[in-house]
């Protein structure tokens, strides 16, 4: 059986697909998510600064949740969120479409043909001093 340290709140917990942190860590994730979500539903628009204040949920976790994917930024705040590959604004996530197709369509190809796109190692030798 595994057992660990929840690294947020240091109980011993049995993670259980992939799990980082403990059940109750993820079931106070949720309920900050949620109120932010919740928030946002009532205040459509609303500063990442003001969201943050209002729900006491740090723009930290705010924008983590943008670029889970989870929440979008509105159209009028442009240039708030860029892809992290080519740097063009994005509305949540961590790619434009572009980048995150491109980088799916590399994955892929790596996944059904492994050996196929490893032609190209590194070359070695040793050197004699």
């Amino acid at each position: 059986m595994n057992i660990k340290n929840c690294p947020k709140c240091k109980k011993l917990f049995s993670p259980t697909s992939g799990q980082i942190i403990c059940p109750d860590c993820i079931k106070a994730e949720e309920e900050e998510f949620e109120k932010v979500r919740d928030y946002l539903r009532e205040n459509r628009g609303a500063d990442i600064n003001v969201v943050s204040n209002e729900t006491g949920v740090s723009t930290k976790k705010i924008l983590r949740y943008l670029r889970e994917g989870r929440l979008e930024v509105t159209d009028g705040m442009k240039d708030f969120l860029k892809c992290e590959k080519c740097g063009v604004s994005i509305k949540s996530g961590q790619y434009c479409r572009s980048c995150s197709e491109k980088v799916s369509k590399n994955l892929s190809s790596v996944l059904v043909n492994p050996n196929e796109n490893n032609k190209e190692t590194a070359k070695m030798h040793i050197t004699r001093k």
